[in-house]
């Protein structure tokens, strides 16, 4: 849920601006061409557009002066103009790298048109020169978690609320970056605060749920997601996902109803059909099955777990050329699931072509390794400073 903040962009190109206003440049208090003090006096009569065609002509005059550029972006700015003023600052910047308060404007332009990423070189130098400056922090932590950069966000999001605890909307956002970057005791403790604040907040209980099943906690994030559900019981895809808590506790029955639930509410829920498909599949009612896969698959053709289920009922079948080239499409999707490999070998052996067969048991082998090794860094680091 991510939290996506574009204001409107504005419509002049500042290329057209310096090749096609000239002719168009209000005259300075005694005709002559505008000064500083001209424009300022422009800006501060509110008429934005003439001040900003009098800083052009004090650029034009002179293209060394590296205020007249801060001053035609802020204009620019206030117009709404964010692309043209953040030109307009990176030629400032240009002539004069230390000019104050340049590059905390750069990166609130670049901000406010959804340019996470060219945001934040220029806020990471504003926030160098005044490393107190909470708009800065702030800004440089939203930045970082529209780029998906959750792990960075967290440390700057961390300072501006405890300079501002009281703000919901940070903690949210700094809840869902703890959550996004696998800090799930930050997440936690976050959405705790966020619990306190507005008790009644289905969301607080949907990321609050995450956070549990990211730690493990199945049952409690289904305690979670229960609650959630009973707070907007028309939500799209809370009963989903309250459903795969469900499957993934193997409590198939309670998941069979969450799925139908979500399909009384968009019936073209293809993850829905695919877990209730997956189920009657354990249940070995394979032409059911079947249905429910196939009609998944026809919505949305990107579901592993759809095609997986498929070609093994096709495999039961003895349907091989087409158990083959579907679980090859399961593959595509995520070579890096050992089970897929076990199951094309499998095939492979049942055609007789054991050469493809020894190498995808190989492929099982190398990826259950790689697992194991994986769980025992992960163990190693939880271990390194065990509690007596």
């Amino acid at each position: 849920m991510e939290k996506k903040d574009r204001l409107a962009r504005g419509k002049w190109a500042l290329s057209f601006l310096l090749l096609g206003l000239s002719s168009l440049l209000p005259a300075g208090t005694n005709g002559q061409a505008p000064t500083p003090a001209d424009a300022m006096a422009l800006e501060q009569q509110g008429k934005l557009e003439e001040a900003a065609r009098a800083w052009l002509a004090v650029t034009e005059r002179d293209p060394n002066d590296a205020g007249a550029f801060a001053s035609l972006g802020l204009v620019l700015s206030k117009e709404q103009k964010y692309p043209e003023a953040a030109k307009a600052y990176r030629k400032a910047i240009a002539l004069n790298p230390k000019l104050p308060g340049v590059q905390l404007n750069l990166g609130l332009a670049e901000f406010k048109q959804g340019q996470f990423e060219a945001a934040i070189p220029p806020l990471r130098e504003a926030l160098a020169a005044n490393p107190h400056n909470m708009q800065t922090t702030t800004l440089l932590g939203l930045s970082l978690y529209g780029a998906k950069r959750f792990a960075e966000a967290t440390k700057y999001l961390e300072l501006a609320v405890g300079a501002d605890p009281g703000n919901t909307e940070l903690h949210q956002v700094l809840a869902q970056s703890c959550l996004l970057a696998k800090k799930y005791s930050c997440a936690l403790d976050e959405f705790k605060k966020l619990q306190e604040l507005d008790p009644n907040s289905s969301a607080v209980h949907v990321f609050t749920g995450e956070a549990l099943d990211g730690e493990g906690k199945t049952e409690e994030a289904i305690a979670e997601f229960q609650t959630a559900v009973k707070l907007a019981p028309q939500e799209p895809n809370l009963h989903f996902a309250l459903g795969y808590l469900y499957w993934k506790a193997h409590q198939y029955d309670e998941a069979v109803t969450a799925f139908e639930a979500e399909l009384a509410i968009e019936p073209r829920n293809a993850q829905a059909l695919t877990y209730l498909g997956d189920i009657a599949m354990k249940k070995e009612d394979n032409a059911k099955a079947l249905e429910l896969l196939r009609k998944a698959t026809q919505l949305q053709d990107d579901i592993r777990l759809a095609y997986l289920d498929i070609g093994s009922i096709l495999v039961d079948q003895k349907q091989y050329p087409e158990a083959l080239s579907t679980l090859q499409h399961a593959e595509k999707l995520d070579p890096t699931q050992s089970d897929v490999h076990f199951r094309l070998g499998h095939v492979y052996q049942l055609t007789g072509n054991n050469a493809a067969a020894q190498k995808e048991f190989a492929k099982v082998r190398e990826l259950k390794e790689q697992e194991e090794k994986r769980e025992g860094n992960v163990s190693s680091k939880t271990n390194k400073n065990p509690t007596p």
